[in-house]
């Protein structure tokens, strides 16, 4: 699911361990590797989450109800916050939306998603701060992928069946 994040951020971090062995000065490169990652992150993100709520609607096997849930997820999380993602979860059953909150909510996973989301919105809108840096950034991401495990646990969604 995360493949083409995994496979940016590796060469980032490859291409900037070749310049530090150089002797060049990392800032610069790091400062954009770590705008585009966190734009790359949350756009694959939005991407994934429709398609696991849109996976959820195939399992019932009607067409119908396929097709609506489509038309409800798509473009929904647009800027994918926690609100947003337990919202969904709500509308399927409450006990999902209080048991991914009850998960997530006040733990290093709910931070480390709220800065990578802060952090595109700053470089998006040009508003608030950009209060992430590269090596912050490349500690947050693997622990957002939680979210994703409790959204596909919480829906009975297998990860293979996210296309």
């Amino acid at each position: 699911m995360f493949s083409t994040i995994d496979f940016q951020i590796n060469e980032a971090k490859n291409e900037i361990e070749q310049l530090n062995n150089q002797g060049i000065d990392t800032t610069k490169i790091k400062h954009q590797y770590l705008r585009s990652l966190v734009l790359l992150i949350v756009s694959e993100y939005e991407n994934l989450l429709e398609a696991i709520f849109i996976e959820r609607a195939k399992q019932s096997n009607d067409i119908q109800l396929t097709n609506y849930v489509k038309s409800q997820i798509e473009k929904k999380f647009r800027s994918p916050d926690l609100t947003k993602i337990n919202a969904t979860l709500g509308f399927f059953d409450s006990i999902l939306k209080r048991d991914f909150m009850s998960s997530i909510n006040n733990t290093p996973v709910n931070s480390a998603w709220d800065n990578i989301m802060k952090a595109r919105h700053y470089i998006v809108h040009k508003q608030g701060s950009l209060n992430i840096t590269f090596e912050e950034l490349l500690e947050s991401y693997p622990k957002t992928k939680t979210v994703f495990i409790e959204v596909l646990n919480q829906l009975g969604v297998q990860e293979s069946d996210v296309v």
